[in-house]
């Protein structure tokens, strides 16, 4: 095989291979990953279904607990008392901030303790009393350091200035404002703004943001598995309200079809899997068949070369001797017969290889000639006969009665050529028989004619009957006892029989000879 012919199979065997395995690959983890998009939908489906749910609930709760702080506080007054009796654990308690200092209900002094030692907590509810937009602040952010040189702790940014002067009571201007929230960590706070006569005030809730979570974590859907509440991580968004929290859905859903989906998908799976096989089988089966391919060529080229080198030779020497007037006088006619002989050899080579040729390109013969089943088998022998019994073999043919009241329609030289070749096989393997004989013989079928084409020699063995009929196949025989021929002349009657609508079989084959049998349509 030609080396870069052999490197560009390689290649793309190599290539399809690669595809094939990546295929493979596709296939096997296309289930994976379909089921990993069903749990990502099934997840934000069940999120979605969860989401209104769990608000309501949330806002439910926080009303219960504005209702408990009603519609405003009680402004200038000493004492700041919200109802506290029977107060839920995800409230931690609540606050009050006016100018005139931060309260809480009685008995909840540490929450007071709490608050006023967190920088965070305490200046956020100042800035956000003075404007709801501000910033949480966060000590540990340098630009947010600033040193309140009375209480020497940091505070964040500037407030409103404050009236301290309060001889005069302290009173509610206008409406309290809106409830909103916001967290620092884990302080989760929900206040209102007031405005007062003597500046920003503000009334809120510093709720458990874990407690809270337990509360609501009922009302998502049960197939929400391992799903999770809490506060809004560092610029993440929320999806509930009105607090900053998230509901997650967590890393284990339950997607209802999963078994359905993938008995689905072990058809497809197989599917993928077979094709990837077959591509593979077909691809070595095409490099196998091409390998024989090149062996047969290979095989053929040497054989019609030395076919062709031995007649040329018989003819230069021959000629050569003629012209030099070195051979006898009564020798003459014996080598002009070995050219004869010699020449009809090289043709009947030549025409073989040319017929095998057409009809490989799908050339078939459109002649047609009709005369009676015994008169054109006849004609087509009559070419055949003069070299079996130049051979030495005794010929013998009988027609069945009843062919003689049908006529045959095929191409009589599609017939010779097929006899030809069945001639030839049998001068060169059943001349040695002592006395070599050929029977031909027709019998009528239902819409057939059949040929038998027999021979009385030593037969084919039958290691090497299934491949006679392979083009350019030589047996063992062949090539040991330099039989001349290239292998094609079986294969080329088959093929010929065939392309004039009949077929050409051997029908058996032993020690007391050889039988192939021809049948050709009637009609």
């Amino acid at each position: 095989m030609n080396k870069k012919l052999a490197l560009i199979i390689s290649f793309f065997t190599l290539l399809t291979l690669s595809a094939a395995a990546w295929l493979a690959y596709e296939a096997f983890t296309l289930d994976t990953r379909l089921l990993q998009i069903d749990k990502e939908a099934q997840q934000k489906r069940l999120v979605a279904l969860s989401i209104p749910r769990v608000q309501a609930e949330m806002k439910n709760l926080l009303r219960q607990e504005i209702d408990k702080l009603g519609y405003a506080p009680p402004i200038g007054q000493l004492v700041y008392a919200p109802p506290t009796e029977n107060m839920p654990d995800y409230v931690r308690g609540y606050f009050l901030l006016t100018p005139a200092g931060l309260q809480v209900p009685e008995g909840q002094e540490h929450l007071l303790a709490e608050i006023e030692g967190n920088p965070a907590i305490i200046d956020t509810i100042r800035r956000k009393a003075f404007n709801p937009a501000a910033p949480v602040y966060d000590p540990s952010q340098p630009t947010h350091k600033t040193i309140d040189h009375k209480t020497q702790l940091p505070v964040f940014g500037v407030y409103e200035a404050e009236d301290q002067d309060f001889s005069s009571p302290m009173e509610m201007k206008g409406s309290p404002g809106p409830f909103y929230s916001w967290y620092y960590i884990d302080d989760l706070v929900y206040m209102r703004n007031i405005s007062t006569t003597h500046g920003s005030a503000a009334e809120g809730i510093l709720l458990d943001a874990g407690k809270l979570a337990e509360r609501l974590m009922p009302f998502v859907e049960p197939a929400l598995k391992g799903a999770s509440i809490s506060l809004c991580k560092k610029k993440e968004p929320a999806n509930l309200s009105p607090l900053p929290m998230v509901l997650r859905p967590g890393n284990d859903v339950e997607v209802p079809d999963t078994a359905a989906r993938r008995k689905a998908m072990r058809g497809t799976l197989a599917s993928a899997a077979l094709v990837t096989i077959l591509a593979v089988g077909i691809l070595f089966g095409l490099l196998f068949f091409y390998a024989r391919l090149e062996r047969r060529r290979a095989d053929f080229v040497s054989a019609v070369t030395h076919e062709l080198r031995t007649p040329l030779t018989s003819f230069s020497l021959i000629t050569e001797m003629l012209k030099n007037k070195l051979v006898p006088t009564e020798k003459v006619d014996e080598y002009h017969d070995t050219l004869h002989q010699e020449s009809q050899r090289l043709g009947h080579l030549v025409e073989n290889v040319l017929a095998f040729a057409r009809l490989t390109r799908g050339k078939l013969r459109g002649r047609a000639d009709k005369a009676p089943c015994p008169q054109l088998v006849d004609r087509a022998l009559s070419k055949v006969e003069p070299r079996l019994r130049e051979a030495g073999f005794k010929v013998q043919v009988k027609h069945d009665k009843r062919a003689e009241l049908i006529s045959l329609n095929t191409d009589i030289i599609s017939l010779e050529q097929i006899f030809t070749n069945l001639a030839d096989n049998a001068i060169k393997y059943a001349a040695t028989a002592e006395h070599p004989t050929i029977s031909i013989s027709t019998m009528r079928g239902h819409n057939t004619l059949s040929i038998r084409f027999a021979d009385n020699g030593p037969g084919i063995p039958a290691k090497w009957q299934r491949d006679i009929f392979r083009p350019f196949s030589r047996s063992a025989r062949d090539v040991e006892g330099r039989k001349p021929g290239v292998g094609l002349g079986l294969a080329l009657s088959r093929d010929v029989a065939r392309s004039i609508g009949g077929e050409l079989k051997l029908e058996k084959s032993d020690a007391h000879g050889t039988v192939f049998t021809l049948t050709l349509p009637l009609n």
